[in-house]
């Protein structure tokens, strides 16, 4: 039972901590950078592998909280706040490359995921389903 809620509450915990991370990372750093000149050495982070990093453990983080999860309390809005939330970042990071995109669409994208996470938390601590299968796995 412990090993198995503690999993479920560490992904969303991971993945409202990602999708933080995200959206600080686009949204301050390029303040922070120009704000406080001594901090260059965090500039790496603007890097595009740096950004496609967060985007990729952000969905993958999203991927794993929907697989188990989802299959007890089938509540539609968590996987739909995820693919949203997932397709918002890969758009604006493949957009980001050709034109000037708004980095408010990454907020909202992040922020869906982060959203989603919590939700999920949510659904989870009130499912029967949930609730019963970490009974029976402490037995």
């Amino acid at each position: 039972m412990v090993k198995n809620l503690n999993n479920r509450k560490a992904i969303d915990k991971a993945g409202v901590f990602l999708s933080t991370a995200c959206l600080i990372h686009c949204l301050m750093l390029p303040v922070i950078l120009t704000t406080f000149p001594f901090l260059a050495f965090l500039s790496f982070m603007q890097a595009p592998w740096a950004e496609a990093l967060m985007i990729v453990f952000a969905i993958v983080n999203s991927i794993a909280a929907v697989t188990l999860n989802f299959k007890k309390h089938r509540k539609m809005i968590v996987p739909a706040m995820f693919a949203s939330g997932s397709l918002l970042l890969l758009l604006h990071f493949i957009a980001h490359s050709f034109v000037h995109s708004n980095p408010y669409v990454i907020a909202i994208g992040a922020g869906l995921i982060g959203l989603g996470h919590i939700i999920n938390h949510m659904f989870c601590a009130t499912c029967p389903k949930c609730k019963e299968e970490d009974l029976s796995k402490n037995e």
